[in-house]
């Protein structure tokens, strides 16, 4: 099976950076826009993206990090560059759900960036044999007509929900079955891949999420490795 790693680790960072620009510029912030050498051919790709921004605050004596926004599309835009700029504004300042970013907030901030391949509409009853957590993500349509979308994030969550609540081993059956809680009547699966900043402002690595320790026991059910 090849794996979906459209991006080079340098194309993530910039991506990244373009992002933060899009964000700090917009708050008036006497920012540069970054040197992409590979601009161009950013331009020339088109993906899904998603732009997720977290907030670093400091509770009990534990950093957390708490989600401030969350934005995206599953598919292309205009291109990869411009999408992804475009998106990083909307997580930033029109996210549904939370207030919008003030100038305080910069330094605090650290900035993530998915992309997905085309979502391809997938067999339900066959989703336990081909979903990988934490690399795949979904886009569920509900029986009310309204459509839920999963990045690997959120199904990273949801294992962990499980784990918790149930006190006994995760199972690709169960993990299905939360995610069909309020019925599923299409699927629609992708594959990603992510980068993000370690720190406000700072180095940019690839986020392996299916390495996640509630994760790496829990295979597909015919046995599909993660990357």
């Amino acid at each position: 099976m090849d794996f979906f790693k459209p991006l080079q680790p340098s194309d993530g960072a910039a991506l990244v950076k373009l992002a933060r620009y899009a964000i700090e510029s917009r708050l008036g912030l006497n920012v540069q826009q970054p040197n992409i050498p590979s601009a161009e051919r950013l331009r020339a790709m088109s993906l899904g993206v998603w732009v997720s921004i977290e907030k670093i605050r400091v509770s009990n004596g534990v950093r957390v990090r708490e989600l401030r926004g969350n934005i995206g599309s599953p598919y292309p835009m205009r291109n990869l560059y411009d999408d992804v700029m475009t998106i990083a504004r909307y997580a930033a300042f029109n996210s549904p759900k939370y207030s919008p970013l003030s100038p305080s907030d910069v330094k605090r901030i650290v900035v993530e960036v998915i992309v997905n391949n085309q979502p391809r509409q997938v067999d339900i009853s066959n989703l336990g044999n081909i979903l990988i957590p934490g690399y795949h993500g979904l886009i569920v349509k509900r029986p009310n007509g309204s459509v839920e979308a999963y990045l690997p994030h959120r199904v990273v969550e949801l294992a962990e929900r499980l784990i918790n609540e149930e006190n006994k081993p995760l199972t690709m059956d169960l993990l299905i079955t939360a995610i069909c809680s309020k019925g599923c009547i299409e699927v629609k699966l992708f594959e990603t891949q992510i980068f993000y900043e370690l720190e406000p402002r700072g180095e940019v690595i690839e986020r392996a999420l299916y390495m996640n320790k509630h994760l790496r026991g829990l295979k597909p059910l015919k046995g599909v490795t993660a990357p």
